[in-house]
């Protein structure tokens, strides 16, 4: 007899779950409380998707326990991933530093061919429609739905009071994503359905999200974009660094290097104050730093320091960076004491700044915290407390960095949940 299995969630691991479940046999269901499948697939990776990394590291992930994601991610490496999309028909590109994309260049490709998939295997999908609860039955599990309303319809009076339905299976996979970009679907609802069952979870905080600075010298910098490394400390202590795209806005900073290092600033806020630090030069050491820049002060000694900046800097930094060193730009460096390089070169190497909070969920690209995954088994994601409960993707405390990380082990815990549930 067939295995009934419900997968509730149509996203990235929601998707590759019912994929490796129809393979294996299994008539499978996907209950989807969207209108369309794979929203947050089409919005990743500014629309490019980048869907996973050439190098694929458990360092780069963020959890409780970390053994848990290294025994998950060795049935799971680059190149398995490579291979599913591969055998898809999806065509794809890594860039010099990992990240994989389809080589289209569109995000849609990626969805185009997991619905193909689907729709050549034993899948239903339902759509609009919302698990209100999940409960053990003697024979499996019983799912409470709901119809849930199209976003594009504008209120109207209540409809007349009707019976939710049941939707009866075997097995059930959660694969319903976290809590950020809540308008693509996303919400705290489906932690309710794990706690139902008996699940504990993990603080919830948003992750790869902007960060708000006080600094109004760096907020003028608005649009600008540059390859910086930034640090950010708790107290005196270094908890977080990156490396990469830096972008600078009217509330702070964003772009990669930010992003990487923003779980360590929202968590470090909850105790107290956060500072992060800029290093406008991290290819240079040091010392090496230090001779570049008095070589060049002696080199133009006699001309004014908006010249010395000149090839260094967009203008509109190289004008904060004076401010913020009471610097007149029209003086000439000879006029800025002897020290003035030295001081110079430590403003580069170490721009202080007060973090003073992150953006809402909205902008929040993945959510850190979830179910506990002390409960869950990593080779098959199976529950460790209700036998045929399977849980998978975001909704589990198991974050990873930008870069191709996160829908990585979307599709690792998704395709390993499919594959344990039609083989049970």
């Amino acid at each position: 007899m067939q295995n009934r299995v419900t997968v509730v969630g149509g996203g990235a691991s929601g998707l590759a779950a019912a994929i490796a479940a129809g393979r294996g046999g299994a008539q499978v269901s996907i209950i989807e409380r969207g209108h369309s499948l794979g929203r947050k697939i089409l919005a990743s990776g500014g629309g490019r998707c980048n869907l996973t990394n050439s190098r694929i590291l458990p360092e780069r992930y963020h959890c409780g326990r970390p053994d848990f994601v290294r025994a998950a991610l060795s049935r799971f490496k680059a190149r398995e991933a490579a291979g599913f999309f591969s055998e898809l028909g999806l065509l794809t590109w890594a860039e010099p530093d990992g990240r994989v994309f389809p080589r289209c260049g569109r995000a849609q490709a990626v969805l185009d061919v997991l619905k193909a998939e689907l729709g050549r295997l034993p899948v239903k999908v339902l759509l609009g429609t919302e698990a209100a609860a999940v409960r053990r039955a003697r024979d499996g599990f019983l799912i409470r739905t709901a119809a849930a309303p199209a976003p594009w319809k504008k209120p109207s009076a209540p409809a007349a009071p009707r019976s939710d339905a049941e939707l009866r299976c075997d097995r059930v996979i959660l694969a319903c994503g976290g809590a950020s970009y809540p308008k693509l679907g996303a919400g705290l609802a489906a932690y309710g359905l794990a706690k139902s069952l008996g699940h504990t979870m993990t603080e919830l905080f948003p992750a790869l999200v902007p960060l708000c600075v006080k600094e109004s010298s760096l907020k003028r910098l608005h649009g600008l974009r540059l390859k910086a490394a930034v640090k950010v400390f708790c107290g005196e202590r270094e908890v977080s660094r990156s490396q990469g795209e830096v972008l600078f806005t009217d509330y702070g900073l964003s772009g990669p290097a930010v992003l990487d290092v923003s779980r360590e600033a929202v968590r470090g806020l909850g105790r107290g104050p956060v500072q992060g630090a800029l290093d406008l030069f991290p290819e240079f050491a040091p010392q090496g730093l230090r001779a570049m820049l008095a070589g060049r002060w002696a080199a133009m000694a006699h001309r004014p320091l908006e010249d010395f900046f000149l090839g260094m800097f967009p203008s509109q930094l190289s004008g904060a960076l004076s401010d913020t060193l009471a610097w007149d730009a029209h003086r000439s460096l000879d006029s800025l004491g002897r020290d003035a390089p030295e001081r110079l070169a430590a403003r580069l190497r170490d721009w202080r700044f007060e973090i003073t909070g992150a953006r809402s969920w909205g902008e929040a690209m993945v959510t850190a915290g979830g179910v506990s995954v002390d409960e869950v088994d990593p080779g098959t994601f199976q529950s460790r407390k209700v036998p045929g409960l399977y849980l998978a993707g975001e909704m589990l405390d198991v974050d990873g960095d930008s870069g191709g990380y996160n829908l990585h082990f979307a599709w690792a815990s998704g395709l390993a949940a499919g594959r344990a549930c039609a083989a049970a």
